[in-house]
């Protein structure tokens, strides 16, 4: 990403220098002006259209729908006031900065904006310009209908990225038209945003539904380093697609084909590759991550050796290990376990660390309300060797029944009866598990999974994931967040920017479509980003600050309201809440973007 933003940095001055350059010789033509980095194409061209379509039969449908657009409009207008000031108070009350605040992310830049991927540039730059267009186009139209002169129109680039568009309305002319006419004139453009998002996310989820599907086996986001699989050569964008020559359909039955094998297996291997490869995989135990900073859960010696991402576990209590089934099986009937490595041995509590407890909760209410140290290791009789574990034995459990917990802190063995909670049906103990044994979590293979099934369900309009998705509004938002579903916890565990680039392995056309190939990828990439860009600037034009459209809309019902209740000088009112919505916005927007480098 850094290498990405520097290369980007140079080719913005490289260009700026260039562009700066071309004016003070006076080579360029006087509808291109040029602001820095920013660029703007101004004409006058094809104004007369607006004229012709504003005199037209759908004069009054322009009338009634954007009439319906200033009521949400104003609608959003204060949701997002509300947004901007509950983020600014976020960034003040929370200690560590999130990646959507980050200063880089306000910059609608592909390879810049964490979430916005320079492999999707094309589709996004198109996404945008038709969300600008339309956006402009609607202001302009609404001007002539409302008898307001559009003198001029526009685009801003920068660089090559258009970045905003402008339509140039007489003043005079502005002034004099009502507050109703004024109203339906700034909701145009917004209006025609959200209609354009709703087309394209229609059509979008119709193309997914029934033209693309996702490729059997296991698609490989990414590959952790010193373990099997990147030994193995594997890298992301591949698909596993069988294990010793038996297919598999999915991660769960890769894991299984996994578990009833020994050391070495052989898994055949699509992706970018030419073709279908048998990659050799020798398997051992190695760390992912550990729970830092704990020593408490260790046995205390001084020669005891701290575990790190990237050790391999060779041994368990003496039994040699290269599966994560073996180390499973070893740790089975050892409460208390010193796994031995390259790099020394570690001797653990073998069990579940708990990261919190609610104060609320079963555990908390038999007593036991510190979670430092503490290591849960049976449950009602059975043993719980990691957090995956605990939650089986949970789900077979009857929400109210007690049951006895065995646990461990700072070396004390206790067994405590503690009566199951119920969440939605559900036993719990009313902690927060940290993955793995003792914080400690391990693979034999090393591949982190990529969410295409789960990318695709959401695409085609299908519950996100378990209790996320019950209703249309939720699985609208779902589509809406997939560019940072990462970042949602429970959603999905990688952001979606499109059929693109690697991710494009994972996904197969199907159906009468499929005679266009990859030109179906491409039209839902376009679609996707049409609608997702078109939903996100007709909202972001909603906010009260100047010169968005927000800001007006909040001024024209200001005035409104003002006239009907007969105030002396509604026009001086509207005007002191708009200044001040927008000191006030502007201000929570800065503290937002400059959080990240106050922490």
């Amino acid at each position: 990403m850094l290498t990405t933003a520097l290369w980007i940095s140079l080719g913005l001055v490289i260009y700026t220098a260039i562009a700066m350059g071309l004016r003070a010789r006076g080579s360029l033509p006087p509808w291109i002006s040029v602001f820095g980095p920013l660029v703007t194409f101004e004409t006058r061209n094809g104004l007369e259209r607006l004229d012709s379509l504003a005199r037209g039969r759908s004069r009054r449908l322009w009338q009634a729908v954007t009439t319906g657009g200033v009521a949400v409009s104003v609608l959003l207008l204060v949701c997002t006031f509300a947004l901007v000031l509950f983020a600014a108070y976020a960034a003040l009350t929370t200690e560590s900065a999130s990646d959507v605040n980050q200063p880089r992310n306000a910059l609608a830049i592909p390879g810049v904006n964490d979430f916005l991927p320079l492999a999707a540039a094309p589709e996004i730059v198109v996404g945008l310009f038709v969300g600008l267009f339309v956006h402009e186009f609607g202001h302009g139209l609404l001007g002539r209908i409302e008898d307001v002169g559009v003198e001029s129109a526009g685009v801003i680039f920068l660089a090559i990225v258009p970045f905003g568009a402008f339509v140039g309305l007489n003043e005079s002319d502005e002034r004099a038209a009502s507050t109703a006419s004024r109203a339906r004139i700034y909701a145009a453009g917004i209006t025609n945003n959200l209609v354009v998002a709703l087309l394209a996310v229609v059509i979008l989820l119709a193309l997914v539904s029934t033209s693309i599907a996702a490729v059997p086996g296991l698609a490989v986001s990414g590959v952790y380093p010193a373990t099997p699989a990147d030994e193995a050569g594997l890298e992301r964008g591949d698909v596993i697609t069988a294990v010793d020559g038996d297919p598999i359909a999915d991660g769960d039955e890769l894991r299984e084909a996994l578990d009833a094998t020994t050391q070495r297996v052989t898994l055949a291997v699509e992706g970018d590759r030419d073709d279908t490869e048998t990659v050799p995989l020798e398997r051992s135990v190695v760390v992912t991550s550990t729970l830092e900073g704990d020593p408490e859960r260790l046995d205390g010696s001084d020669d005891t050796h701290i575990l790190e991402p990237g050790d391999t576990i060779t041994a368990v209590n003496d039994t040699p290990v290269d599966t994560e089934r073996e180390f499973a099986d070893a740790l089975e009937n050892e409460t208390v376990a010193t796994l031995e490595t390259d790099e020394g041995a570690t001797t653990i509590v073998a069990g579940v660390a708990v990261a919190e407890i609610d104060p609320d909760g079963p555990l908390a209410a038999a007593g036991v309300t510190d979670a430092d140290a503490l290591t849960i290791t049976h449950l009602d009789g059975e043993r719980v060797v990691d957090a995956e574990a605990l939650l089986e034995e949970l789900a077979d459990a009857t929400p109210g029944e007690t049951v006895p917990v065995e646990i461990v802190t700072n070396g004390e063995r206790e067994t405590a009866a503690i009566t199951l909670g119920d969440h939605d049906g559900e036993a719990i103990l009313g902690i927060t598990p940290v993955a793995g044994t003792s914080g400690v979590t391990v693979t034999d293979l090393g591949v982190d999974p990529h969410p295409s099934e789960q990318h695709l369900a959401i695409l085609q309009g299908q519950p996100a994931a378990d209790g996320l998705g019950s209703s249309a509004l939720e699985r609208a938002l779902a589509v809406f967040t997939l560019p940072f579903a990462g970042l949602i916890g429970g959603l999905s565990t990688a952001n979606f920017g499109g059929f693109v680039g690697s991710v494009a392995n994972f996904y197969t056309v199907t159906g009468p479509l499929s005679i266009f190939g990859g030109g179906v990828f491409l039209a839902a990439n376009v679609l996707f980003w049409t609608w997702w860009l078109n939903l996100l600037l007709g909202v972001f034009n909603c906010i009260p600050c100047y010169p968005l459209d927000g800001a007006k809309l909040l001024s024209t019902t200001v005035e409104g309201i003002g006239s009907r209740l007969s105030l002396d000088d509604p026009d001086r009112v509207a005007t002191v809440a708009m200044v001040a919505a927008s000191v006030l916005t502007a201000g929570a927007i800065a503290l937002v973007l400059v959080s990240p480098m106050l922490g």
